[in-house]
């Protein structure tokens, strides 16, 4: 066929095109992404037979990677068709490791220790 691309042009194309596209992108869009603050450790939700335990059943552990110490972190985690927005605070220093337990889930049952999201939203630093 007459001025039709073979299989491995089309590609070196949309390469080329791909490249020229990121080439002028601003200087912003191309910086790499700074790593989170925090990095969640642990994540689970702790059951009593058939319901969430009525305990304190969040199980969340994290580390702050700044070099200034986190005053206050919030958290949101979503199980069983619910969303509960966790907030700790006190002093969480670099590279130490935070074990804490919270309430939440009440009457919900227990489909199992890991929630389907469990996310930073907002890290506050002491000055």
């Amino acid at each position: 066929m007459a001025g039709s691309w073979s299989y491995w042009a089309r590609i070196a194309g949309f390469v080329l095109a791909t490249g020229c596209a990121l080439l002028l992108q601003p200087d912003a869009a191309m910086a790499a992404t700074p790593l989170a603050p925090v990095d969640i450790n642990e994540c689970r939700i702790i059951g009593n037979r058939a319901d969430v335990s009525a305990y304190k059943p969040i199980v969340l552990s994290f580390t702050n990677r700044r070099a200034t110490a986190a005053n206050v972190v919030a958290f949101t985690i979503d199980y069983a068709g619910r969303t509960e927005r966790i907030i700790d605070r006190g002093t969480f220093t670099q590279n130490v490791q935070i074990d804490h337990a919270f309430a939440g889930f009440y009457n919900v049952r227990y489909r199992g220790p890991s929630p389907s999201v469990c996310r930073v939203d907002y890290v506050g630093f002491s000055s």
